[in-house]
């Protein structure tokens, strides 16, 4: 059950990212923020309707903000990068993140995991393809790069902490996604007005997708985090890779973006290397 709720999850997100941050004319903050806020109306509701309470140890708290603030940046620099370079370049530039967890898993004590040969593998080749990818564009602007490159890092951790805070803290996955929804709300609404980033909406038919996209994200979420208790952090690094994918396919025929040589030969790899972590 948990790899199927993993796997809807990542189906939810393969939409949103490919096809609805773009698609609604706002900044990619803004696109995060609203979204948000109305996931977090809908959680809200929940603990009205259920009488659920909001109660959090001080350890469980601090897990959660941090959890919150990796994703709200996550997301920022992913929906930014997709708002400048298109949904095929920001998608995978974001391929690093599963391997990136790795590290995290090796290096910080309390998110430690075994890592076996077949998974430097994965790495390297995992980054010999996301070379490959950004190849043409280093001659010109590498902003949308960095962005790329950002979200694939804070969205390692996010993997790590999302574990932590399910099995280690026994966090329950309402809180957790009302913790997630709450950051994006509210942060990606800081981060627009710190870099001047629009928050507008242009039309009532952009209304009614963030209002859709944001009843998605709270079902995402909730998913996911259920999922995460019983599926570890590289599987389901892994399996993200559906959203990848499915973003990839979706925004290149919605948008009639361009699959290059570059992006096709770099994907291939980056997604053989996903494979390697299954051995």
């Amino acid at each position: 059950m948990g790899y199927f709720q993993v796997l809807g999850a990542a189906t939810i997100w393969a939409f949103f990212n490919g096809v609805l941050v773009k698609w609604v004319k706002t900044s990619g903050v803004g696109v995060g923020a609203w979204t948000g806020l109305v996931g977090m109306v809908m959680m809200a509701a929940v603990f009205l309707v259920t009488g659920a309470r909001f109660v959090l140890s001080e350890e469980q708290l601090i897990a959660v903000i941090f959890l919150m603030t990796a994703a709200t940046i996550n997301n920022a620099c992913y929906y930014t990068a997709i708002k400048m370079a298109g949904v095929v370049n920001a998608a995978l530039f974001h391929y690093l993140a599963p391997m990136l967890v790795m590290v995290w898993n090796l290096t910080i004590p309390t998110f430690y995991a075994p890592v076996s040969f077949p998974h430097i593998l994965a790495l390297l080749v995992g980054l010999a393809g996301i070379i490959y990818v950004g190849m043409p564009s280093l001659g010109g602007s590498k902003l949308w790069i960095l962005f790329g490159l950002g979200s694939a890092v804070f969205y390692s951790l996010e993997i790590v902490l999302s574990g932590y805070v399910m099995n280690n803290l026994q966090v329950s996955s309402e809180i957790a996604t009302f913790g997630k929804l709450f950051g994006q709300a509210v942060l990606m609404a800081v981060i627009a007005v710190i870099f001047n980033e629009k928050l507008s909406v242009e039309t009532r038919n952009d209304w009614r997708k963030l209002l859709w996209g944001g009843v998605l994200l709270y079902i995402s979420f909730i998913l996911y985090f259920e999922g995460s208790k019983t599926v570890g952090d590289l599987e389901r690094g892994v399996m993200g890779y559906i959203d990848r994918i499915g973003a990839i396919v979706l925004g290149a025929y919605a948008f009639e973006e361009k699959l290059t040589k570059n992006i096709v030969i770099g994907g291939t790899l980056v997604i053989g290397a996903s494979v390697l972590l299954f051995f």
